[in-house]
């Protein structure tokens, strides 16, 4: 019989975390996503593959990703900072949840809330100030049978723990380079 806690497959969770305890390279993941620019601000971001020991798990999903035209796009998808606030909310979201179902706490809601500032200054050179995110903030909003103490807990294992809270959070080695297509 299967055991389901806030929606995860407790035995599934079990079984994934042995076999990375057990096969440390298992852990290793490879995501690959391709960018596809048509003018403007407009472009769709295409999610291609993750790859897990040799084994290739495709993914087809296509992000769309544009600016209001108050900010000179044509409002035809959310815009890159929108898609980070969204993965961290996501990863954060779901490490939370894992996180408490790990401890066997169950949670009857859960709804968080992102907001960050960016300086247009910085984005378009105006002055020598970040043109990234600063001043992010996740409340968390959380119906359970948990006392405060616990959840708190629990949203400090998931901060430690999520790779997107990781990436945006320390430095992270980028590189870039340009081929001319003819």
């Amino acid at each position: 019989m299967t055991t389901t806690l806030n929606g995860w497959d407790v035995d599934a969770m079990t079984q994934a975390v042995t076999m990375v305890k057990e096969q440390p390279e298992a852990g290793l993941l490879t995501w690959r996503v391709r960018s596809i620019w048509d003018g403007g601000f407009g472009l769709d971001v295409r999610t291609r593959e993750i790859e897990q020991l040799g084994e290739v798990m495709d993914r087809h999903f296509t992000l769309r990703s544009d600016h209001p035209p108050e900010l000179l796009g044509h409002n035809t998808g959310t815009t890159a900072i929108e898609t980070v606030l969204a993965a961290l909310g996501a990863c954060m979201t779901g490490q939370f949840a894992a996180e408490a179902t790990r401890r066997g706490v169950r949670i009857d809601s859960l709804t968080v809330d992102l907001e960050s500032t960016t300086d247009l200054n910085g984005m378009f050179g105006l002055q020598p100030i970040r043109p990234g995110l600063r001043d992010v903030t996740l409340s968390y909003r959380v119906a359970s049978d948990a006392d405060e103490e616990t959840l708190q807990e629990i949203l400090d294992t998931a901060r430690s723990l999520s790779p997107v809270f990781d990436t945006v959070t320390k430095p992270v080695a980028v590189t870039a380079t340009v081929q001319k297509e003819s």
